[in-house]
């Protein structure tokens, strides 16, 4: 019975592993995109038009007074329940609007990684 018990706990431990091992990349750094990513609009605009986001997502997002606050309700948003494929299109719209950002975060995590 306990031997049954450890396999089942390791079993757990490894799903429990992976998981933190496969966490997406716009999860991991959610805060550091929220207070760095400084124009939205432009990031808005490409989501709305490969139909990650809804018209009604755009037009309330755009409303905010803050790139941060714009930021924060994307994420927490239309990108939460847009699940693993929003969260791509979202990546390489990232890269191709924010390089320097995204560079620096890969090399904190690099840097992370190596400690």
């Amino acid at each position: 019975e306990q031997k049954t018990r450890g396999e089942y706990n390791f079993i757990l431990d490894q799903r429990r592993l992976l998981f933190v091992a496969y966490e997406h990349f716009v999860d991991k750094h959610q805060s550091e995109l929220i207070k760095r990513v400084s124009k939205v609009e432009p990031i808005l605009d490409e989501l709305l038009h490969q139909n990650v986001i809804q018209q009604e997502s755009y037009d309330k997002i755009k409303t905010l007074p803050t790139a941060e606050e714009k930021m924060r309700e994307l994420i927490s948003g239309p990108l939460k329940s847009s699940g693993v494929q929003g969260k791509d299109i979202f990546y390489e719209i990232l890269i191709e609007n924010q390089p320097q950002l995204i560079q620096d975060l890969k090399t904190m995590d690099a840097e992370v990684s190596k400690s």
